[in-house]
């Protein structure tokens, strides 16, 4: 401990110069044992995974395969199996219960909070057809009431009205 003390203090016998070249071997020392363990490392994580695989045990169809430790009967692995997945399924229903009570809370406290009358004074309609009604934009055709057709027999009474 005195020693360490000593070294980071720098103080004493030692100059500064060899504690830097000190610290600059060791920090070179480290990295390149870093590097050199590299392929180690890549070569053990393969063999692990390789391993892990070829030690399984066989599957012959999709579902699960259980390493039995000791003495046990299939009855007992396949009550096993159906409890874990009640109990999984139970939990989504769960899951998906308490989100669409949550959606139908936060609906429900925003929509009653929410006034239409003040919407409609602040907007200037209401209802969606009368400001779809009056739409520069809008593609539909125009109805018949809008633009009156001019027939042969329309312009003649127009005519005739105009002379009398």
């Amino acid at each position: 401990m005195r020693k360490a003390a000593y070294f980071l203090a720098g103080t004493g016998d030692r100059k500064i110069s060899d504690t830097m070249s000190d610290f600059l071997g060791a920090s070179w020392r480290a990295t390149v044992r870093a590097f050199k363990s590299i392929p180690n490392r890549i070569f053990g994580r393969i063999r692990k995974v390789w391993r892990d695989y070829r030690d399984r045990p066989p599957r012959k169809d999709i579902s699960r395969v259980y390493l039995v430790v000791g003495y046990t009967t299939k009855k007992y692995v396949d009550e096993r199996y159906n409890a874990e997945r009640r109990m999984m399924i139970m939990r989504r229903g769960l899951l998906a219960l308490i989100f669409f009570l949550l959606l139908f809370i936060v609906l429900d406290r925003s929509l009653s909070a929410f006034n239409y009358n003040e919407v409609k004074q602040m907007f200037g309609f209401s209802s969606w057809s009368e400001l779809l009604k009056n739409d520069p934009f809008s593609e539909r055709k125009e109805t018949e009431q809008t633009t009156a057709a001019i027939t042969p027999t329309t312009a003649a009474n127009a005519e005739k009205n105009l002379d009398t």
